[in-house]
């Protein structure tokens, strides 16, 4: 029985963290609820071009000074890496572990004994970018030393110790149980150029910049206003299947107050489901049809997802429209054996498709950058967000520099950061506005066609491709009101940023 209880328990403990990454994948695709490689055909392309409409958006252009190496580019994005300048190789702040290379720690959960490797890809790609940076000379000539800070999902704690002692900032990462962070954060100075938040106290928090926002309080609302536009009847009879645990609760509830705050949904049916899994999905499935739900969203991890997929496939009864957040964007969804149950249904992602690096190169040159600086990295949703994150730390660093004597200091870099209004690392996103701590109001479709992901909407080079490749509405987020949690313990009044 002891045995039993414990494999319970640690399968739990499991679908928890797919739920809290749920919870932290509302901007993004990908992740280890999501994939944890690269969907089929995400192969770097032979040649590559830069979609039309791609020019770098304001606060993306390389920093007066930057003596980046001619013609290296991320994406669109001139490189913010390079050699010393005629100033020399700049120094670090007194007291922020200085040296002679700069050390940036990466956060994430790989060394959690229920699922080894959680996050992992966080880390590799934040190994291939200081490989990439430091090949052209690192930032102004001083090399990036990546320090992996593994939370373990239960040993946050310790981790943020790690952080304060041995890093100049946290960069790519994220701790699945992330408020436990403070109040030792803001006790050390320390900043944090994040990969993703999933708490409202950490979302909310200041001392940190984020390259695709996702406070818990503001939500992009592009998906919901196509599934309006184009499933008007459907969406007034909208269910929401999610997991009975305290995130993927949340997650569901902030999805609700999203549709009704933007008008035209009615959600009919809150359906909860055991997240630590169920013998069977058929009662699930028929509750759908006997109260002829024609639109619905699952709020999970993908594995349960396709498991309530088949049991409506057998009973004959799908809803018109099954559209799912981002973390759905899963190469699990076009497995073998999977397709048939998935056909049809649609996922939003705020990045660039790995299906289409031949036409987008951002994508192409993530996807160079971690095959030729860490071939056996994790290719996946996450490595994306770690490496705007990386990107968007050394705009602000070079920034700093600049402003401040060629000295490294933590709250100046975290001040340049957060002057960027806009951001998309060079195409790999859509546009998001870190400074403002606001999440992108352009999105894509996607959908499984013939057993693969395919671009639904827009179609490229289309009146709806009014973003350089994603569509775009203004406004296209709304703010939401609820219970998010203590947001103080994230705030500290005596910092400014």
């Amino acid at each position: 029985m002891n045995v039993r209880r414990k494999n319970r328990s640690g399968r739990v403990a499991v679908l928890l963290v797919a739920g809290l990454l749920a919870a932290a994948c509302s901007n993004r695709e990908g992740d280890d609820t999501a994939p944890t490689e690269a969907p089929a055909g995400s192969e770097t392309p032979a040649t590559t071009e830069a979609p039309a409409g791609s020019e770098a958006p304001a606060g993306t252009e390389a920093p007066v000074g930057t003596e980046a190496p001619t013609g290296i580019t991320f994406g669109d994005l001139p490189s913010p890496c390079g050699p010393a300048g005629d100033a020399g190789v700049p120094t670090i702040a007194e007291g922020q572990n200085g040296g002679d290379v700069l050390r940036l720690g990466t956060a994430t959960d790989h060394g959690f004994e229920a699922r080894p490797g959680l996050t992992i890809e966080m880390l590799d790609a934040a190994e291939a970018f200081a490989g990439w940076c430091n090949e052209q000379g690192g930032i102004r000539g001083l090399p990036i030393e990546v320090v992996d800070l593994d939370g373990k999902l239960f040993s946050v704690p310790a981790a943020m110790e790690q952080a304060c002692s041995e890093v100049f900032a946290m960069v790519g990462g994220g701790w699945v149980l992330d408020d436990q962070i403070f109040p030792r954060y803001h006790q050390c100075g320390m900043i944090n150029f994040a990969g993703y938040t999933v708490t409202g106290t950490t979302s909310l928090s200041n001392g940190k910049v984020q390259p695709l926002p996702n406070p818990v309080n503001v939500k992009p609302t592009s998906w919901l206003i196509w599934a309006k536009e184009n499933y008007p009847e459907a969406v007034k009879n909208f269910a929401i299947v999610y997991g009975n645990l305290g995130s993927t609760v949340s997650v569901a509830d902030q999805l609700k107050l999203s549709m009704e705050a933007l008008g035209g949904f009615e959600v009919t049916q809150m359906i909860a489901y055991n997240a630590g899994g169920e013998a069977n999905w058929a009662p699930f499935a028929q509750q759908l049809k006997d109260e002829g739900v024609t639109a619905m969203s699952f709020v999970g991890e993908p594995g349960n997802f396709i498991l309530l997929s088949k049991a409506m496939r057998e009973i004959g009864y799908v809803p018109e429209l099954v559209l799912n957040d981002a973390n759905f964007y899963s190469s699990e969804l076009v497995a073998e054996g999977n397709t048939d149950a998935t056909e049809g249904f649609f996922a939003r992602t705020a990045y660039a498709p790995f299906e289409e690096a031949d036409s987008n190169k951002a994508m192409a040159d993530f996807l160079d950058m971690m095959a030729t600086h860490n071939p056996d990295g994790r290719v996946a949703g996450l490595g994306l967000q770690a490496t705007s994150a990386y990107l968007l730390f050394a705009v602000a660093a070079n920034a700093c520099l600049d402003a401040n004597d060629n000295v490294l200091e933590r709250e100046c870099v975290l001040a340049e950061g957060n002057k960027i209004s806009e951001w998309n690392a060079g195409g790999l996103h859509t546009t998001s506005n870190p400074g403002s701590n606001l999440p992108p109001e352009c999105g894509i479709i996607m959908g499984v066609v013939d057993g693969k992901w395919t671009r639904i909407h827009p179609e490229l080079g289309s009146a709806d491709d009014n973003g350089g490749g994603w569509h775009c509405d203004s406004p296209g987020r709304v703010e939401i009101e609820g219970d998010f949690g203590d947001l103080t313990l994230g705030v500290d009044p005596e910092r400014p940023n």
